[in-house]
């Protein structure tokens, strides 16, 4: 039997030190999930690695032994991440697996509630296991309907109105410490994602500040300077990726957004380029592993600030967070009730199949040595009342299946009518096999309306014929009653 498991950390059970040594990058998830496939208990598995969390969403074949090789998975990526001797802390089996993810996607489970670049990065470790053939018919189904309940909950509740990304909070974070930031000198370094959306928010407020750009492309820079951006006149470019630290190191606050897996701010480097008259300045890094070194905030005048102290924006937010919270739930309970009936119909869709299949061939194996049913006129009237039988053998087994609930008891019913009739035992399907199942599924269900009408045809036929029959043994027995009582009747002798 398959179970549903997830392991790795996040930002509740590990601060961000240990979360990024745990970090896998974009460009090794593939090379990643090729490791995962190549462990024997390991069915199924896609890997969803954030800022606020790596986590190995997998299908097992033994949880224990499933999760033993999670593990042995984490400590073998060393030329990915080199984290040593470290552990997964965070595990979960089962409907909670579905659960997490589901509250994942919708952006529940975020550090900022409702951002929503959390959407994109489950699509795309989705799609990356797809591509890899790591995701089977359950992590398929899984991730799909934890997208579409991402989507619901953001167009269906207030929480995509309300919703804020790690960078719109960077930017709120810096106007908390630092005030109005239209008049301040800005250093952006990292044009990405997160970067650019930073950049987006700092424009949204005209000023006379600069806003000077760093990437290590310079294309990078020009595409996103072709967009159509307010008070673009802030923005700063034309410097070099080296020249980073001299710029970063006279403005009043410095956002670093890159990709990297080095500092790409250094301590002594920073404290080289600052001097006396140098404004008390403000570091945020949002990057995940960290782009600036720790031991930066020692230096004077300097407020080193990381991806962990943005939790200050989400404790602004949680007076209104219970309500937002209580209806997004509402979705995710809905789309965790969707995967349930799918997954009994892992059970009960093959099954009845199955049991249909079987019954069937009992059927036409007596239909091809009973050719001739007494008081039936033709093979067809045969043919409707054989089939009217089997479906009204597996009517109450199939209405049962469906009426169940409970997962474990389903299956032990579907194990033991699989036992009881000698059936095929019972197996995962594959997205065609359960299409296949649920047309036959379809097609019977219309046959057995088309029968039910064709044997109530026949019965009513015979009844008129017997009907009919019963009249004229009725009719002839009345005339010879009629006919005796009119005869002239013989006079007997009378004796004496």
């Amino acid at each position: 039997m398959n179970h549903l498991v997830v392991s790795g950390i996040n930002y509740h059970s590990a601060p961000i030190a240990i979360r990024e040594q745990f970090c896998i990058p974009d460009s090794c998830i593939g090379h990643a999930l090729e490791a995962l496939k190549r462990f024997p208990h390991i069915k199924e598995a896609a890997i969803l690695s954030t800022c606020n969390r790596t986590e190995v969403y997998a299908v097992v074949d033994d949880v224990a032994a499933g999760l033993k090789e999670i593990d042995l998975f984490f400590s073998s990526v060393q030329s990915v991440s080199d984290h040593g001797a470290l552990k997964p802390n965070f595990r979960l089996l089962r409907d909670d697996v579905v659960l997490h993810l589901l509250r994942v996607a919708a952006g529940l489970d975020s550090m900022i509630l409702g951002e929503g670049q959390i959407m994109s990065q489950v699509k795309a470790s989705h799609q990356a296991a797809l591509e890899r053939g790591t995701a089977g018919p359950i992590l398929d189904i899984v991730f799909k309907l934890a997208l579409t309940n991402g989507k619901r909950v953001r167009s269906e509740t207030t929480l995509g109105k309300k919703a804020v990304s790690v960078s719109s909070a960077a930017v709120e974070l810096a106007k908390d410490l630092l005030g109005n930031l239209k008049d301040k000198s800005i250093a952006v370094i990292g044009l990405g994602k997160m970067g650019q959306i930073c950049t987006k928010h700092l424009l949204s407020d005209p000023g006379q500040g600069p806003i000077v750009l760093f990437n290590r492309n310079s294309e990078r820079i020009e595409n996103f300077l072709g967009n159509k951006l307010s008070n673009k006149e802030r923005l700063k470019t034309g410097f070099t990726f080296e020249e980073r630290t001299a710029v970063a190191a006279q403005a009043d606050l410095v956002i670093v957004a890159t990709g990297s897996n080095q500092f790409v701010l250094q301590r002594d480097e920073l404290a080289r380029q600052r001097h006396e008259k140098s404004p008390k300045q403000i570091i945020i890094d949002i990057s995940v592993p960290r782009n600036v070194d720790p031991s930066v905030a020692e230096l004077e005048g300097v407020e080193l600030y990381i991806a962990d102290d943005l939790s200050q924006i989400v404790a602004k937010n949680m007076a209104h967070r219970e309500a937002l919270i209580s209806d997004a739930e509402s979705i995710i309970y809905e789309t965790l009730e969707e995967y349930h009936n799918w997954e009994r119909s892992q059970l009960v869709v093959p099954t009845i199949a199955i049991l249909r299949e079987k019954i069937e061939a009992i059927r036409q194996e007596h239909m091809a040595k009973n050719t001739i049913l007494s008081g039936l006129n033709s093979g067809q009237d045969m043919e409707a009342i054989s089939r009217a039988i089997v479906n009204q053998i597996l009517h109450h087994p199939t209405v049962q299946l469906k009426a169940t609930k409970d997962y474990e008891i389903l299956r032990q019913q579907a194990e033991a009518l699989r036992t009881l009739f000698n059936l095929d035992p019972l197996s995962p399907l594959s997205a065609n096999s359960m299409a296949k199942f649920a047309s036959q599924q379809s097609a019977a269900c219309a046959e057995a309306r088309k029968n039910r009408v064709t044997q109530e045809k026949i019965q009513e036929k015979m009844q008129d014929k017997f009907q009919e029959k019963t009249q004229e043994k009725f009719q002839e027995k009345l005339q010879d009653k009629i006919h005796e009582a009119s005869a002239p009747s013989v006079q007997r002798p009378i004796l004496n």
